[in-house]
């Protein structure tokens, strides 16, 4: 397979200041990129804890298929400072040095400098370093489908798994590979699909480069395939790896996905969905929020991609009960492969009421899964999103803000959903980042949380882009759901940052 081609770094000198965040520009460099922005980079003060995230899955510049921008969370009392290199497949590339000041998110748009407007717009990896404090990195994608986002990894691994995408006449999945560190990496990909297991050769002994990024595109040779698991495994090296799902409006007469599909099949609502992969299986998974019914429909999908069948309960809790007789529903995963369960319209579920949803396996083999949703007509909601299971509760979280939801006049609704899965109950407060420092959220008193049992509250006005500390008695599990209404389209349900126990 060929290699990706590694250009020299080209520095000369300028500033900037984007969002809020100090930059310094220390190079982008491509053959026909000759010059760069540059400044004197920030070194790491003697004592500081340094903190390593990965992000990818993004493209460059605004305006693109799925404009990315990284999204950074101070909690602390001091500002925090880093370093941010960009890189793409084709060789672009861009260093900065950043400063988040004490108590404050900024965000900055991964985009290389230089390029001309015709110049195509690659997809882009971002490896960044934060020096002490206590914060986080997040990424959101902008994309003419609807807006997704999800918390930058804070590790690489040798596995990573997917456990579904599609593609379809109107739908791309694209994984990201990123490789973090100064040494090449190879990886192979398996995949389990509506066709049974494929391991084409074109996905095997895949080149990541040090420091460096690969994006595959699955429908270059798995094409119509309605359900796509992934299993990426590096043979040499270790690896972050994102999915990249990106859905336009079907075309006008087109056929549908389903039994009675014709040769070109298409999905039949459109969104986006960017999702780190899971690095390990588990035998539990939690979801803190589940809904059917009114336009909006949901599965839970299961993979196994070890060798004995798995056997799964999927439990629904609904708010102040615990889960009785009819609020679950068993199936079995076979080897190497994935099982659906729909909640809509069955009879032990849970119509028109929120739940929280656990996943366990009963025989101890651990599987990987994700909640997956639409939402249409009659629901004011539009879009779909995708949400792995969560399976470490903690007691210290911190959302970033700047929801992808905020910008516009239609910002639909933003939730955070909580659940405890232990056997305490929990009480949570929900701190704001106002002003550099902490401060009690105004309207949100505290939250008793019984054991086992789910909560939410609704973000009010403006407050969607206001970073968010949740801190609890006992760990419980943290998403943030936000969802378009018309004319605003989009689902984004994304997991919250821990910050630890």
């Amino acid at each position: 397979m060929a290699k990706v081609r590694r250009w020299p770094v080209i520095i000369s000198l300028g500033a900037a200041v984007v969002a809020g965040v100090s930059l310094s520009q220390l190079g982008t460099g491509h053959a026909a990129v000759p010059v760069a922005q540059a400044e004197e980079a920030v070194g790491a003060p003697a004592v500081a804890l340094s903190g390593s995230w990965f992000c990818a899955g993004a493209t460059e510049a605004p305006g693109s298929v799925a404009a990315g921008e990284l999204v950074f969370a101070n909690a602390g009392h001091a500002p925090v400072k880093g370093t941010i290199r960009l890189v793409s497949p084709i060789g672009y590339f861009r260093k900065m040095s950043i400063t988040v000041p004490a108590g404050s998110t900024s965000t900055v748009p991964e985009e290389f400098l230089g390029l001309s407007k015709k110049a195509p717009k690659p997809w882009v990896g971002a490896l960044v370093t934060l020096y002490g404090g206590m914060a986080t990195v997040s990424q959101s994608i902008s994309t003419p489908e609807g807006p997704a986002s999800q918390p930058c990894a804070s590790a690489a691994s040798k596995s990573w798994y997917f456990v579904d995408g599609a593609t379809l006449r109107n739908a791309s999945d694209h994984i990201s590979l990123l490789n973090p560190y100064p040494v090449d990496a190879i990886a192979d990909l398996s995949f389990t699909t509506d066709e049974g297991q494929e391991d084409p050769s074109a996905f095997e002994g895949v080149f990541v480069p040090a420091d460096g990024l690969t994006v595959l595109n699955l429908g270059s040779h798995l094409r119509i395939r309605e359900h796509i698991a992934v299993t990426v495994t590096a043979r040499t090296g270790q690896v972050v790896a994102y999915e990249t799902e990106l859905v336009s409006k079907p075309p006008a007469h087109a056929e549908f996905e389903g039994p009675h599909q014709g040769l070109n099949p298409a999905a039949p609502i459109s969104g986006a969905a960017l999702e780190l992969g899971a690095s390990g299986l588990s035998t539990s998974w939690w979801w803190p929020a589940g809904a059917d019914g009114n336009g909006v429909s949901e599965s839970y999908i299961a993979y196994n991609p070890g060798p004995v069948p798995a056997r799964l309960s999927l439990v629904l809790l609904s708010q102040g009960t615990q889960s009785g007789p009819g609020a679950s529903s068993q199936v079995t995963v076979a080897p190497y492969g994935t099982a659906f369960v729909k909640t809509n319209g069955q009879p032990w579920a849970l119509p028109g009421i929120t739940y929280a949803a656990h996943l366990i396996s009963t025989n101890g083999v651990p599987v990987v899964a994700e909640r997956s949703v639409t939402a249409t007509a009659p629901s004011s909601m539009r879009g779909l999103g995708t949400l792995l299971g969560q399976a470490q509760p903690a007691d210290y979280w911190l959302l970033p803000g700047t929801s992808a939801m905020a910008p516009t006049k239609h910002r639909g609704q933003v939730w955070l959903e909580f659940v405890d899965p232990g056997s305490k109950g929990a009480v949570l407060n929900l701190e704001a980042l106002r002003g550099g420092r902490l401060a009690q959220t105004v309207g949100i008193p505290p939250l008793a949380l019984r054991a086992g049992d789910r909560t939410a509250v609704e973000l009010p006005a403006g407050m969607a882009d206001v970073a968010l500390v949740v801190k609890s008695s006992q760990p419980v599990l943290v998403e943030d759901d936000a969802w378009g209404v018309r004319p605003q389209t989009g689902v984004n349900l994304s997991p919250v940052v821990a910050l630890g126990n």
